[in-house]
């Protein structure tokens, strides 16, 4: 008995122990709970290194490549297409300054411009920087002529002195694209061609500097056609009758079919189209029955189901996004075919 009564007691103990050690381990994790509450925040993140977005840089814009230097109070970006001067004197590239944060109140700020690298001679005689007014934070960028190395233009904020920089290189980006050959351009905007020749074109890039830098020679070239047209079944007699199989109408586009009517190619800056047939002549088959008295058509012309139709080619500098459409009709006073007023004689 006196055994019995000393294990239960040990027994207690144990249990009031176990008790004791589950009170302390919840207090040492509520205290530590309660300590990170207030305890000062650690942040990895270094305050002076600019976002991505602020940090950013620009590809090469048209006749001159620039990089953009920023800062976390002032950053630079180009704004607009590239302007080519009426009397072609200069190119014209747009900048524009953000101040930050958004909630500063004098955004004034102060543009220069100076050679990067060194090189002797004026650099306003090649490019130069100004604002749209006093203080503005955009500002017009002129390149009059080509350079060698590099060319920076400063913005400054008149608070603070807080700058970015944007740096200029002239790569030579062709500012215009050309197509001359056989027929210029309709005063109406297009090509007029007849039928079954070949029409070449010479393709050339330009800028007013007369120096297509080396990375913006390739061209490429597409293909295709704009409207639809209503194919139909016919029959053509020679009796002079003829009938269409109205059920046997179908719309289709015209793209679908242009390689019916012309092939177009473009090699070593030329430009090469041939016209085959018009659109106006086109049928998928023909079947003669009757001893050859009835003509039966499949899916041929009946009529255009838009008002306008024409095929078009593109050329594109895809560099500098320069482009030239030429959109081609076929020329209505060239012959293009030939009928007789009687299919079939008898004597």
């Amino acid at each position: 008995m006196e055994n019995e009564l000393r294990n239960h007691k040990k027994s207690d103990s144990f249990k009031w122990f176990l008790t004791l050690m589950a009170f302390i381990i919840v207090g040492v994790t509520l205290a530590g709970i309660i300590l990170g509450w207030f305890a000062p925040k650690t942040d990895n993140t270094d305050d002076n290194t600019p976002s991505t977005e602020q940090t950013e840089t620009a590809d090469a814009i048209n006749t001159f490549a620039t990089e953009f230097v920023n800062t976390q109070n002032v950053r630079l970006m180009s704004a607009g297409p590239m302007m080519m001067a009426a009397n072609s004197a200069y190119v014209e590239q747009n900048l524009t300054a953000t101040v930050l944060p958004a909630t500063a109140t004098n955004k004034k700020v102060d543009w220069s411009v100076a050679w990067a690298d060194g090189q002797s001679g004026t650099v306003t005689d090649y490019v130069t920087v100004t604002p749209s007014s006093d203080g503005s934070t955009t500002a017009s960028v002129k390149c009059y002529k080509a350079f060698t190395g590099n060319v920076v233009i400063t913005v400054t904020t008149r608070e603070s002195g807080y700058t970015a920089e944007c740096v200029v290189t002239f790569v030579g980006v062709p500012t215009d694209l050309t197509a001359t050959g056989t027929f210029a351009e309709a005063s109406d905007g297009y090509y007029y061609f007849g039928v079954g020749d070949t029409y070449t074109y010479n393709v050339d890039l330009n800028n007013i500097f007369g120096t297509v830098g080396v990375d913006y020679q390739d061209i490429n070239m597409s293909f295709g056609a704009y409207g639809s047209v209503v194919l139909g079944y016919y029959e053509s007699y020679n009796s002079g009758g003829s009938n269409w199989f109205d059920d046997s109408n179908i719309t289709v586009t015209l793209d679908s079919l242009k390689d019916n009517f012309m092939s177009v190619s473009y090699a070593d800056g030329v430009l090469s189209i041939t016209t085959v047939k018009t659109i106006e002549s086109y049928y998928e088959s023909l079947k003669r029955i009757d001893g050859g008295r009835t003509r039966q058509y499949t899916n041929k012309f009946r009529e255009y189901a838009t008002d306008d139709a024409y095929f078009y080619v593109k050329l594109t500098q895809p560099d500098s996004g320069l482009e030239k459409l030429m959109k081609i009709k076929f020329d209505e006073t060239v012959v293009a075919g030939v009928d007789v007023n009687n299919a079939q004689l008898y004597f």
